[in-house]
């Protein structure tokens, strides 16, 4: 190597040595002000770093900032979007020289960080910024640190101490945090545990989260991991759900639930694209077991709900809330009627109806109730652009089945319905199981009922409805003394009285009822057993919840003493009276008390007495005449 060249490397050493030595001792202090002035003209917000600056240079530099104070949108709350104590971060050199800002990793210590949106939805995290690609940031983390998150049009105000669990204790390296504010207007709190941010962006790693909620009146509690979780990518979560009313969860998630009695479910939560699944769940809704399948794919407009459920013990009452009856004691229940009515007041939900398609499938494998003998429920609902169908709701009842097609259109302001109800094969000594019926001669009735409906709740429906309805019974029994007690027929209730009551056979029942405006007025009632013909008049009314029926027996048999009725059954739904005509009674009394003083007792029995001679039915022609009606298109009851 030649002097000259040697003299010319020493002093390239020099140079650098130099150059070094600058950069150790150069104050980067100096550079706060110009970094500054770059960042607010980068972002459009105010920003000063009001502690040190260190600068550690290398391909990957690491920069320390001490009270780094980042400003906020004009229109915010709070005048500074971030207060952070410490700010420690390392930035990929290289991709500078290209416009692209990558950062390997980013810690803020002691920081303050308020996140808003407007009611149009614009955030302040959204830079007044001519960079063509947004900053990338591998990994993040917050010691001790506290985010405030404001958005009106969802109605979320919460603030949440983030905190990293230290080395020596349990969920070491996770952050545990604790919110507290409002979630779509309920007040909320969420407690628990959650990964390191540093592996939010680890889109193949899965994610551990360990959290309990509260919103309003609902529990959560999920443990679990979730896979990408900066973009939801996919869940695989152990999911607990509690709550007064399942359609409580509606404002908050936006799934359109029936009302319900308090709940606690527990099962697996799934989420795959738009598709959120709550997979293989147990617990009870009011007094009920429910397990099953729930999926709600968001992704589909309208929002499409899937559902199979399975109660091994359904309790009829908690179904009440799916009617706009009552669920159970609870503050969210519905009012319950006026205190003269029983028919469900409550409106449906026309939005509900609206923002979702469903299919659900429901199975009760034992029914529950305390007065009606039902004995399984299979429904299958679907709800397709404001267009609700039950077809079937099967109910198994007194040995048969009640099986009807229920269409609602709530398309309009209000509800047009459709109801086509049939009664298949009841046997009369189950569906009576307090009558001491003989199974071998007790009655199978049939029947149906087709209605057209207007109005958003069931009272409002049933008031409005048009239709026909039939009952019938070809065979069976019925008790002596009732048909003796409906002709006042004192002579031979008596030894009815005295020697215990018997069946009568009947040839047959029919009724047959159509309505108008909820005015259902009889067509045919009858009923014709061996010892008498029982045929009926009157009417019953749905809108005004009120029945007003009068009963006539004729007799088939002598009779030395009979009032001859007839019955009135009268009054409203909730409080029927059932009472003899008392002035026809009082006649013949009177009549009798009369003969009885001028003939000296030998003729007071006469106008009591009832020669009978009531003709049997044409139950044949009868049943035919029903059956046939283009509306109901019945079946003929077999003989």
């Amino acid at each position: 190597m030649s002097k000259r060249s040697k003299h010319w490397l020493g002093g390239f050493a020099i140079f650098v040595a130099l150059i070094a030595v600058g950069l150790y001792l150069f104050d980067w202090n100096m550079l706060r002000g110009p970094i500054a002035r770059q960042v607010e003209r980068s972002t459009g917000r105010t920003f000063a770093i009001n502690g040190d600056l260190h600068v550690h240079l290398s391909l990957r530099p690491r920069v320390t900032a001490d009270g780094v104070v980042l400003g906020n949108a004009s229109w915010a709350r709070d005048p500074n979007m971030a207060e952070i104590g410490r700010v420690d971060f390392t930035i990929d050199a290289l991709p500078l020289l290209h416009g692209k800002t990558i950062f390997e990793q980013i810690s803020l210590s002691d920081a303050r960080i308020s996140l808003e949106k407007t009611k149009d939805g614009t955030p302040n995290w959204q830079f007044n910024s001519n960079q063509k690609e947004p900053p990338v940031i591998h990994a993040l983390s917050i010691d001790r640190g506290r985010i405030a998150y404001l958005d009106p049009t969802l109605k979320t105000d919460l603030t949440t101490d983030v905190a990293t669990v230290p080395s020596d204790q349990p969920n070491a390296g996770m952050l545990k945090i604790g919110a507290r504010g409002r979630v779509k207007g309920f007040s909320g709190t969420v407690d628990g545990f959650v990964g390191s941010v540093l592996a939010l962006s680890a889109v193949d790693k899965p994610y551990p989260i360990k959290l309990r909620a509260l919103v309003g009146n609902t529990k959560a509690r999920a443990d679990g991991t979730l896979l990408d979780p900066l973009n939801l990518k996919s869940e695989d979560l152990n999911f607990e759900l509690e709550g007064s009313d399942l359609a409580q969860l509606y404002p908050i998630v936006g799934v359109p639930l029936p009302p319900t009695p308090a709940y606690k479910l527990t099962g697996h939560l799934n989420h795959t694209g738009g598709e959120w699944s709550f997979r293989k769940f147990a617990g009870r809704v009011g007094r009920s077991d429910l397990s099953g399948d729930f999926s709600v794919d968001v992704a589909q407009k309208p929002q499409y709900i899937k559902a199979d459920l399975v109660s091994r013990n359904l309790d009829m009452n908690d179904l009440g809330g799916l009617i706009g009856g009552d669920r159970g004691e609870t503050k969210s229940s519905p009012k319950p009627p006026p205190a003269d009515r029983v028919l469900p007041q409550e409106p449906f939900s026309l939005e509900k109806l609206r923002v979702a398609n469903a299919d659900v499938k429901l199975r009760g494998e034992n029914i529950l109730t305390e007065k009606l003998p039902l004995e399984k429920l299979v429904a299958t609902l679907k709800l397709r652009d404001g267009v609700l169908t039950l077809e079937p709701l099967n109910f198994a009842v007194a040995g048969g089945n009640v099986v009807s097609q229920i269409l609602m259109d709530a398309r309009q302001p209000v509800i047009k319905s459709k109801a086509d109800i049939a009664v298949k094969q009841l046997h009369l000594e189950k569906l009576f199981p307090t009558f001491k019926l003989n199974k071998a001669n007790a009655g199978v009735i049939t029947g149906r009922a087709k209605l057209d409906m207007t109005g958003n709740s069931v009272a409002k429906m049933l008031g409005q409805a048009d239709g026909e309805t039939a009952l019938l019974m070809d065979g069976g029994s019925v008790s002596e003394l009732l048909v003796r007690l409906l002709n006042l027929d004192v002579a031979n209730a008596i030894p009815v009285l005295l020697t215990g009551d018997r069946q009568l056979p009947v040839r047959c029942m029919v009724t047959h009822l159509k309505g108008e405006k909820g005015d259902f007025k009889v067509q045919t009632l009858i009923l014709d057993t061996g010892k008498a013909v029982v045929t009926g008049t009157g009417s019953v009314n749905f809108a005004e919840e009120k029945v007003d029926l009068t009963l006539a027996a004729k007799s088939k048999t002598l009779s030395l003493a009979a009032l001859r009725g007839p019955i009135h059954i009268t009054g409203t739904f909730k409080n029927p009276k059932v009472a003899p005509d008392i002035p026809r009674a009082l006649v013949r009394g009177a009549a009798a008390v009369g003969l009885g003083v001028v003939t000296g007792g030998l003729g007071a029995l006469l106008p009591l007495i009832d020669l009978g001679g009531a003709k049997d039915t044409n139950c044949a022609a009868l049943i035919e005449e029903v059956t046939s009606s283009p509306q109901l298109r019945m079946q003929s009851v077999k003989r």
